[in-house]
C-alpha cells in the first residue's frame, strides 16, 4: 500500500486523497466496495482525524464515494463516460467506453408497439398527433447492471411498411445506439442533436434502472437527421446520475 511522502510540498490530506483515489480506481466498478474507517486510515498513515475527513469530503464532494453514518464510507461504482461527439466516439459510444474498460455490455428490449406520438416525439418527428409511429424500448446494461432506459420513436410513415420486417435484434443491433438506422433501415445520418438535463427518477425509471424515488438522473434526448435532412429518430434515454455522466471536449480558440 503506498505510503504519505512526508517530504513532498503537497498537503497531506491531498496525498491521502490520491492513495485512495487509486485504491478506488483498481476495485470491481459494478458495485459499492467498503473503505478502510477513519481510525484505520490515522493510524495506518499516521495523520490527525481532520486530514482523513477532509480527503474523504473532497472524495464525496467529487461523487467518489458516500458516507453513511454509522456504517462507514463506501466507493460508489464506476461511471460509465459517454463522449457523444462524432470525431471521437460516434463508431463505439458508450459500448465502445465500456468494452476499453474490460467491461461487458449488451442492450435488452422491454418492449415495442405501434402506436400515435407524444407531443415531443410529434415535434421531434415533425409529425401530426394522429401519424402512427415505431415506439421501442431498449434496458443498457454494464454488465448484469442496468444503467439507462431507452426509449426511440420512428415515424411508420418513413418505414413505408418496413416496421412489420424488423425483427427484435434488429432494433438492437450494433454497438452505437445509432448503428441500426444504418444497417438495418438504410438510412444515411447527416447529423445528430442532443440536449441533456438533470432530472429526478420516475417509478418506471425505478422498476427497470433500480435505485430510489427522485434519485438524480440525466436525461438524454436526440434528434436524428437523414441525408436528406429529414428527422427520422427521437430518442429519449434516462441513466442513473450515479452510474453515468457525458463527457464533452473543446479545442482552445
Amino acid at each position: 500500500m503506498p505510503e504519505l511522502n512526508r517530504a513532498s510540498p503537497f498537503p497531506y490530506y491531498h496525498q491521502l486523497k490520491t492513495i485512495l483515489l487509486e485504491q478506488i480506481r483498481g476495485m470491481d466498478s459494478g458495485e459499492r466496495k467498503p473503505l478502510p474507517t477513519e481510525k484505520e486510515l490515522q493510524e495506518h498513515y499516521q495523520v490527525s482525524r481532520s486530514v482523513v475527513r477532509q480527503a474523504l469530503q473532497e472524495l464525496e464532494a467529487e461523487g467518489v464515494v458516500v458516507r453513511e453514518q454509522g456504517r462507514g464510507t463506501f466507493a460508489l461504482p464506476h461511471k460509465v463516460r459517454h463522449n457523444p461527439q462524432p470525431e471521437r466516439m460516434r463508431s463505439s459510444g458508450v459500448t465502445g467506453y465500456l468494452k476499453n474498460q474490460g467491461i461487458a455490455s449488451s442492450t435488452k428490449l422491454i418492449s415495442r408497439h405501434e402506436t400515435n406520438p407524444d407531443a415531443r416525439a410529434a415535434i421531434a418527428l415533425e409529425l401530426g398527433a394522429d401519424d402512427p409511429v415505431l415506439r421501442f424500448e431498449r434496458l443498457r446494461l454494464a454488465g448484469d447492471v442496468p444503467i439507462g432506459l431507452q426509449v426511440v420513436t420512428l415515424s411508420l410513415n418513413l418505414l413505408d411498411g418496413l416496421a412489420t420486417d424488423l425483427s427484435d435484434e434488429d432494433l438492437l443491433y450494433g454497438e452505437s445506439s445509432m448503428d441500426y438506422l444504418h444497417e438495418r433501415l438504410g438510412y444515411g445520418i447527416s447529423k445528430s442533436s442532443r440536449t441533456i438535463e438533470a432530472i429526478g427518477l420516475e417509478p418506471h425509471h425505478v422498476e427497470l434502472l433500480g435505485g430510489s424515488l427522485g434519485q438524480p438522473a440525466l436525461r438524454v434526448r436526440r434528434i436524428v437527421s437523414d441525408t436528406r435532412r429529414r428527422p427520422i429518430e427521437y430518442f429519449e434515454a434516462v441513466y442513473r446520475g450515479d452510474m453515468f455522466e457525458y463527457s464533452l471536449e473543446f479545442e482552445d480558440v
